[in-house]
């Protein structure tokens, strides 16, 4: 190729997708052990040399298709389950509130109720997450969730709200509520006090920036660095690296994540303006 090598352009794809989210084969008349073998440190997933048979390099490519199709089911599942998943202390505690509050309030036992139906048909809407849905049907979602965990944290939780108007966009279902949920609950909850939640929406000039703040706990440098790696195990980091990896297949890039030890994390991810028109 002109101006960039194979193995170049390799090396950037890789810096983005691993070798299951997009696998590559090289077709090269470079054939020396050592050609392949630095085909293989720059990421391909297999080499072919010229000339190559047709059914042989056929073969190659549904193989490692099916590579990428199974890697793309698993992402599935896995989101699927995060989207099912409802932690059974924050059930339990949303029923318990719901019943306190039908003995002192049936006004707001009725909000949160409401809100709480709401965050229901959306967790158990299984539908592709690959999929695009309005930002104003995930901000819907996010409200519910946020009604029901400030009746159950009262002045423990401070809710602000930075949001352009007429932002008219379509994002991937379900990446918005799981870095509040992130946030008050590895972050702002683990101080007594508790903290100020901020969710930002931004009109930038080519891109939608959307941003949830907190000013809890934070986290280390090591540790904000192992949240989006493959590796992740914790529950929240799973959550992250799924998030993370729908924003990358859809957008071509995913979470940034941003925290100082006991000042605070922001998290964000961008939208391109002309998704959704």
């Amino acid at each position: 190729m002109p101006i960039i090598s194979g193995y170049d352009l390799t090396k950037r794809i890789r810096e983005r997708f691993s070798l299951t989210e997009l696998p590559i084969l090289l077709l090269t008349a470079r054939s020396q052990p050592k050609d392949i073998e630095n085909g293989f440190l720059a990421g391909a997933n297999d080499y072919v040399k010229k000339p190559v048979d047709a059914l042989e390099f056929k073969s190659r490519v549904q193989a490692l298709a099916g590579v990428k199709k199974a890697m793309q089911e698993k992402l599935q599942i896995e989101a699927a389950w995060l989207q099912a998943q409802i932690q059974p202390h924050f059930l339990f505690n949303a029923l318990n509130t719901i019943m306190a509050l039908s003995e002192i309030d049936l006004d707001r036992m009725q909000k949160v109720l409401e809100a709480f139906s709401q965050l229901l048909r959306g967790k158990f809407k299984f539908t592709d997450l690959n999929e695009l849905a309005p930002l104003e049907d995930e901000l819907e979602l996010v409200r519910a969730y946020l009604l029901i965990e400030k009746e159950r944290f009262a002045d423990r939780l401070h809710i602000k709200w930075e949001v352009d108007d007429d932002l008219q966009v379509i994002i991937p279902s379900l990446t918005i509520q799981p870095l509040v949920e992130n946030a008050i609950h590895h972050g702002i909850m683990n101080r007594p006090e508790g903290g100020q939640l901020t969710i930002c929406i931004s009109q930038l000039e080519n891109h939608i920036e959307i941003r949830v703040e907190d000013d809890g706990v934070g986290m280390e440098k090591s540790k904000v660095e192992g949240l989006l790696k493959k590796t992740a195990s914790h529950k929240s980091g799973i959550g992250l690296l799924n998030t993370d990896l729908r924003l990358k297949h859809q957008f071509g890039q995913g979470l940034k994540i941003e925290s100082v030890k006991d000042k605070g994390t922001k998290v964000s991810f961008m939208v391109p303006n002309d998704i959704g028109k």
